[in-house]
């Protein structure tokens, strides 16, 4: 036990194999970096004439120059190619290196950096990447060889029904060899020119998949399933973001919208010791929620997206699950990082109502609060108010509940009751 220990702290303190190559790389930019430097040095000082006044100064002001006009843009542009080349922070085992690396999870961080990452990591000399659109039609991309296009939309690939129906059924990934009694998908394979094609699932439908050259083995068909999850939740929400700043397609939406908000609030209160947490009749435009963070504290989040409500329920499930995906991710830390997820998801959304929101953490006996905006009153017998404006508010619960109202109408009640020692 203590030998386990001891390797657990050993460990600890040696890099990891991402940060090793990271510094070999980091070591050898920097090396050529200072041999260029001193090596232009001297050539630069053997055609001064040594009778020549200041002619080190002279040497070295030209070395200086050369060095950030030059070499320095050089070194930087050959530092991002090998990183590109040979390291990536989405397939390192390094937690911290893949945590950054998942924040940048977005659509374009998928084109441009995952699909080349996904076909690496099977041993495949070339890939194919189906990403599905808005309009639900796939788009395809190609990587081969280090080099990566997107192909026409003239080319003749399809996506039929029934290969849609194999790869849903084909969750884990399919090899050619499993369709040689399909004849339909083994042509779909051969299409593909693909050996080996892994589907990106998310609630039971298709949103793109990845077909390569190579059949992987085990730990890239693992890295492959951790990759392709976080892909299919990017194009689902990228889809879903175009939808909604495409809004005036949507008119018809009104009529299931607060369906939508009813279905996001299903089960969302924790049970937690001593707490008795009570939700009100919700307005059609607010959206509460419940979630764990990375420490394993809970907290909650209160939000009005503003006046415009015909469409709020397809815009507050997608912010929905942006933050349950970042809460499962165990990338949410606090205050700050809920914030700034929920105003950049808005950005991001181009809306341009006002919105106003509450972000809470439970604590033992206290809750912490901040509030954004006027609509919100936070009081304590339906009289004191306890919480300001921008600032965050500390709560004690032991001189009585708390409820939160928006303009006049009860939202959420907390209790605290000491829980009995047995």
């Amino acid at each position: 036990m203590n030998s386990n220990k001891f390797k657990s702290a050993f460990k600890y303190f040696l890099p990891s194999s991402y940060q090793l190559k990271l510094s070999v790389t980091n070591i050898f930019t920097r090396t050529l970096f200072i041999l260029l430097v001193y090596v232009s040095y001297f050539l630069i000082l053997s055609q001064i004439p040594e009778p020549m006044s200041y002619r080190l100064e002279l040497a070295l002001l030209l070395t200086s120059a050369f060095a950030l006009i030059l070499y320095l843009p050089i070194i930087e542009r050959l530092t991002r190619y090998i990183r590109t080349r040979f390291l990536s922070e989405y397939l390192t085992e390094d937690a911290e290196s893949y945590r950054q690396a998942i924040k940048r999870f977005n659509f374009d961080a998928l084109i441009k950096n995952v699909f080349p990452d996904m076909v690496k990591i099977t041993g495949s000399h070339s890939g194919t990447m189906a990403v599905l659109t808005h309009n639900g039609t796939f788009a395809f991309h190609s990587y081969f060889r280090g080099r990566q296009k997107k192909l026409s939309p003239t080319k003749d690939i399809t996506v039929k029904t029934s290969f849609q129906s194999f790869l849903l059924s084909k969750r884990n990934g399919a090899s050619v060899a499993e369709t040689y009694s399909l004849e339909n998908i083994n042509n779909d394979f051969m299409e593909l020119h693909a050996n080996y094609i892994y589907p990106f699932i998310f609630r039971e439908k298709l949103f793109g998949f990845i077909a390569v050259s190579n059949i992987p083995n085990t730990d890239a068909t693992h890295s492959l399933s951790l990759l392709a999850g976080q892909s299919a939740l990017t194009i689902h929400n990228h889809i879903l973001s175009y939808h909604i700043s495409e809004n005036k397609k949507y008119q018809k939406e009104a009529a299931y919208a607060v369906r939508v908000q009813n279905l996001l609030e299903t089960g969302t209160i924790p049970d937690l010791m001593g707490w008795k947490i009570t939700a009100f009749k919700r307005t059609s435009r607010n959206l509460i929620e419940f979630f764990q963070v990375e420490d394993g504290s809970w907290f909650f989040v209160i939000l009005n997206a503003g006046k415009s409500y015909q469409h709020i329920g397809i815009i507050l499930s997608y912010i929905l699950g942006v933050v349950y995906s970042q809460s499962r991710l165990r990338i949410l830390k606090g205050f700050s990082d809920i914030k700034s997820l929920i105003q950049s998801t808005f950005q991001k959304l181009d809306w341009k109502e006002n919105y106003e929101m509450i972000i809470g953490k439970i604590g033992y006996s206290e809750l912490y609060i901040i509030q954004e905006g006027k609509q919100f009153r936070i009081t304590r017998n339906s009289e004191e108010v306890v919480a300001s404006m921008g600032w965050k508010n500390m709560i004690n619960m032991d001189k009585g509940p708390i409820l939160i109202q928006q303009r006049g109408e009860p939202i959420l009640k907390f209790i605290f009751e000491e829980p009995e020692v047995k």
